[in-house]
Formats: C-alpha cells, structure tokens, sequence
C-alpha cells in the first residue's frame, strides 16, 4: 500500500499533524516509536500555558488567536476539558524582555491587558512577593491546556477521520526516489508514501541526519509542590503565571488537584545528547532552584515537593519554532524546534503542514520559515 501522508512521531505535533492530514480526506498512516500519549518526549505534564499577548514576537499573535478559536472549537466538537482561562500574570522588570514583549504585542495587535504595580499584585494575590522593582502585565484571556487530554483527543478524532497508528515502531530511515515516492523504513518493515510530515521532536535531527539542522535539546523538570496557601487553587481564581528574575525565567499553574501547585523553570537546563536515554530522576539542583524561587516570590509557611516529571526542549538556534517544506523535497514538512512554547499553536501547526503539502503558502508563517535561518 502507498499512503496518502505518514506521520513521523505522534506526540502534540504529530498528533495534531495525523488529525489535520486525515480530516483532509488523506490515507494517513501515523508512525510513534513508544506508546500512544506517551511521557517520554515533550508533550506531557498535565498542563501548558496558552496567551495571545506574546513575549517572544508579534508575529505570533494571530496564529495564538487562531489557536484559541481552534482548541475551543476542538473542545465543543470532543466534549472533552481540553482549555481553560484562568488569566496569566507575567512579572519582571519594567525593562525586561518579558514585560517589554508584552506590552509591545498587545500595542501593536489592540490587545487588552493590564498592568499592576508590586502593591496592587500583593492586593490583589496575597500569596505573591514580587521584587519591589517588579510589575505585573496581566492578561486575562490566557489559560491553560490539558496536555495529555489534548493529545489523546487529537488522536481519537484522528482515528473517526480514518487515520491509522502504528505505535512501538521506530523509524530508521526515509528516502525518496526519482518520482517522488517515499520509502520509510522501520523496525516494522518498509512502508511507502506521497507526502511525509517529520514531526520527531527531540529526535527530530536523528531523523533529518542529512540535512544541515542543529536543534539542542535541553532537559526540563516540572514539579509539583504543595504550599500552605488555599488562595492559589484553581478554583479560588488564582491565574498561570510566569516571572523574569534575575535568577531565571519560572512559569507555574494554579492547584488543580492533590498534586499542588505545579512550577518549572523555563530558562536554563541541561544539554542532552540521546533524546532516548534522557534521567528522569529528579535532579536536586533544579528542585533546589524552584525551590529558592518560590521562598523569594511566595507567601507561605510549608512547602513539600510531591511530584516530579522529565521533559525536553527542542530548541531552534534562534528559539523561534521551523515550519516549512523540506530543502530538497517538496513533499516533506517538518515542523520543529517548538523551543519549549509550541504546544499551544498546534492545531494551527497542523493545518499548515497539509497547507504546505498542498502547494499553498500561509504569510502568518513567514517568519517560521527555514529561509536564511541557521538551523
């Protein structure tokens, strides 16, 4: 059998990828080298950040905005929690590259948001303790998504749209002829192809091994900590939240369950050079940096470490995300380098690798594009 599209790796990009493929009306086959929602790559840890008011660049507003409409619209369609708005508070220095990016993407795109003074952020979180020199840009559409259900709800609507899934399959390698068909092979056999979508996340360069690409992979620990504050639960209205210190960039959740309060760092980490041999065991200098975050920043008497998960960043050179076309074949995309703020735009990331598969060019994702970037 010659498939329509087969998808490289089925974790928040490719399960996103295999239900945009097949909703196309392609014979889709998806390739996972673990189980289905799995905890071994970047898409797990219960939660993640989605915002419209972006940091990072302007350019990527409208497709937060598209992204939005599209998990909502994913959410009513499934029946299943996938997102929700809790607000998130962003806290750094007036200067800094978090508040100063903020506030120039809400200018430049009309967003509403508002800004807080150290005292007013006390008024109105009394668990917080935010440097004196600090403020807080609050945005209030902003939330949260429910990783693993999102990524199990890809696959599910994948699967009614006819997609196929081939799990605890590694790849080994693809090529393609004179006429464009593909081969990829596996530790399953040979499988053939018209279009391809390399969606491998940390595994992205082993499986792109001939082109000129370099991602680092960087390790990431999320933790879960119970503190002595019932304010900062969910349902006492306490928002996701993320602080630019001198230390460090650290994002968190509001209490959703037993586990507490889940907190990570998101600059830093250490480099990892087999994505498929990454320690997940805790690492005490990562539990001692959130932990010193959260005496600095947090109001509290008690605090215990409860839980504790491994992920991976795969970072771009310029930690902006690659989506585009092959170099050489038209009939592969990638998208990759999520550089550990991806998860939200994936249904919008999915409908443009069948864009660019179609021939059709999106402008929204110019700036994504490989182009004279050094990847």
């Amino acid at each position: 059998m010659v498939y329509d599209c087969i998808v490289l790796g089925l974790g928040g990009l490719g399960s996103a990828s295999l239900c945009a493929a097949a909703r196309q009306g392609w014979n889709t086959l998806g390739i996972e080298q673990f189980g289905v929602v799995h905890d071994r790559g970047s898409s797990h840890g219960q939660t993640r950040i989605i915002r419209t008011a972006y940091f990072e660049h302007p350019d990527y507003v409208p497709l937060a905005q598209r992204s939005w409409d599209a998990w909502t619209e994913l959410q009513r369609e499934s029946g299943e929690w996938l997102v929700q708005k809790t607000g998130l508070l962003q806290v750094g220095p007036p200067e800094g590259e978090v508040v100063q990016g903020v506030l120039g993407s809400a200018r430049k795109h009309d967003l509403p948001v508002d800004v807080f003074t150290p005292e007013e952020l006390v008024a109105k979180y009394p668990a917080l303790q935010p440097n004196p020199d600090h403020i807080g840009v609050f945005e209030a559409s902003a939330g949260f998504l429910r990783v693993e259900t999102c990524v199990t709800t890809l696959l599910k609507l994948a699967r009614l749209a006819g997609a196929t899934i081939q799990a605890n399959t590694e790849v080994l390698s693809f090529s393609v002829d004179r006429q464009g068909l593909i081969s990829v092979e596996t530790t399953r056999g040979k499988l053939q192809t018209e279009r391809l979508m390399v969606t491998a996340g940390p595994w992205t360069q082993q499986v792109l091994a001939d082109c000129d690409f370099h991602f680092d992979v960087i390790r990431k620990q999320q933790q879960w900590f119970q503190i002595d504050r019932v304010d900062i639960k969910y349902e006492n209205g306490f928002p996701c939240f993320l602080f630019e210190t001198a230390d460090g960039c650290f994002y968190g959740f509001p209490e959703l369950d037993r586990l507490g309060m889940k907190l990570a760092e998101h600059s830093g980490g250490q480099a990892v050079l087999d994505p498929s041999s990454l320690d997940r065991q805790v690492d005490p200098h990562d539990q001692t940096r959130c932990e010193q975050f959260l005496d600095e920043h947090f109001h509290f008497t008690k605090r215990r470490l409860v839980h504790q998960s491994a992920c991976m960043y795969t970072m771009s050179p310029d930690g902006h995300f690659v989506i585009d076309r092959h170099p050489r074949f038209d009939n592969i995309v990638l998208a990759a380098g999520m550089s550990g703020h991806g998860f939200k735009f994936l249904p919008v990331v999915g409908q443009q690798l069948v864009r660019l598969l179609q021939g059709e060019n999106d402008p929204s994702f110019r700036f994504l594009q490989i182009g004279d970037r050094r990847c």
